[in-house]
């Protein structure tokens, strides 16, 4: 038989050995666990403890599209301004899903201290949105707000898609007095050209619905692509007033299209974007281009430059950061260009991709 004090020190010892082994697996835990924002404050350090130069990552879907080039110009500039280091990095085309999954994990083990991306694909991107979570690298979304269906995101950032799209329906309503026919030109399928079509067509219906949409076919965000199908819509449709692209090139292409075959920009023939690139504001000066949604893509770079700044400081930022939107014509074209037109961006609602205008569920 087991006596009382043996049995009370058998114990007491069992209860020691179990709190070494609490002890242990906290201190292991704390050594491996980090946020986000501390393990960005980790990578900002060199071998020594100093600080240094902090590494980011803006990945966009490609540089085909000035949008994308403008971007990066305004996100390069923000990075310099504030002494940081910056990598702007796309897969080889626009329509690589897996390439842009490969570049934001080639980005992730250079230590960056957070990276931004423009999605070609939602459900794609989650494989890359997983890998930066595990390394507790801080991950942002830029040019738009409709939330990727797993891993944690720190913040998006963009401007609402379907509602700018109504923006230019409004517009095409007032241009065509609520009579005429419209061509639409989509981009590469996903959530950019859902919003940026569905959101357009829903603006005709409800403000001219007298207003036909005499066709609907992609040209892939490109502007050959665009020309070639602007050309063949034409010739089965040569009733077509308006071209309403979802990106600036296609616009352009579109017009390039038109005045091949005599048609002249702002008589007989209108074409609208989705962009204010400057090539676009340069044609619309010289009225060979109708009318853009301008976004103000720089000022987009640089938004996102400083949103990441504020969260590696330890700032609340909104999960949701909407940025505005314009309708730029020749009336206004100037003023955009200088930026008297830009309002400062405000926390907003996730623009879900359900055929539904934003803040509708």
């Amino acid at each position: 038989m087991v006596s009382g004090k043996k049995r009370f020190f058998t114990i007491k010892r069992h209860i020691s050995l179990l709190n070494i082994l609490i002890c242990c697996v906290l201190c292991v835990a704390g050594c491996i666990s980090t946020s986000p924002r501390e393990n960005a404050k980790e990578n900002g350090l060199n071998k020594t403890g100093e600080q240094k130069r902090s590494l980011v990552a803006i990945v966009p879907p490609g540089f085909t599209s000035p949008f994308h080039s403008a971007l990066k110009s305004g996100a390069v500039k923000a990075a310099e301004s504030i002494g940081w280091n910056i990598d702007t990095v796309s897969a080889e085309n626009e329509g690589d899903f897996a390439g842009q999954v490969a570049v934001v994990e080639q980005e992730l083990q250079k230590g960056i201290s957070a990276v931004s991306i423009n999605p070609i694909d939602a459900k794609a991107i989650v494989t890359a949105v997983r890998e930066a979570n595990k390394a507790g690298i801080p991950v942002f979304m830029h040019n738009l707000i409709t939330p990727v269906g797993e891993g944690r995101v720190i913040e998006y950032i963009g401007y609402d898609q379907w509602n700018g799209a109504a923006k230019l329906a409004e517009y095409t309503c007032q241009l065509m007095k609520n009579q005429g026919n419209v061509y639409i030109l989509t981009g590469i399928s996903g959530f950019h050209a859902n919003r940026r079509t569905q959101g357009y067509r829903w603006g005709i219906e409800k403000n001219c619905p007298d207003i036909q949409i005499t066709g609907e076919q992609t040209a892939e965000w490109d502007r050959t692509k665009a020309i070639e199908v602007a050309t063949m819509a034409l010739q089965q449709h040569p009733e077509i007033d308006v071209f309403y692209g979802n990106s600036d090139e296609m616009a352009i292409g579109a017009c390039i299209a038109a005045q091949k075959i005599g048609r002249s920009v702002n008589k007989d023939i209108w074409c609208l974007g989705i962009d204010g690139n400057a090539v676009t504001l340069d044609l619309i000066k010289n009225n060979k281009m109708t009318a853009t949604l301008g976004v103000y893509p720089d000022r987009i770079g640089a938004t996102v430059i400083y949103q990441m700044q504020k969260f590696l400081n330890g700032e609340n930022i909104p999960y949701i950061l909407q940025t505005p939107s314009i309708v730029v014509d020749r009336n206004n074209v100037l003023n955009y260009e200088e930026g008297s037109t830009w309002i400062m961006p405000e926390s907003g609602s996730p623009e879900l991709d359900n055929g539904k205008p934003t803040g509708i569920q």
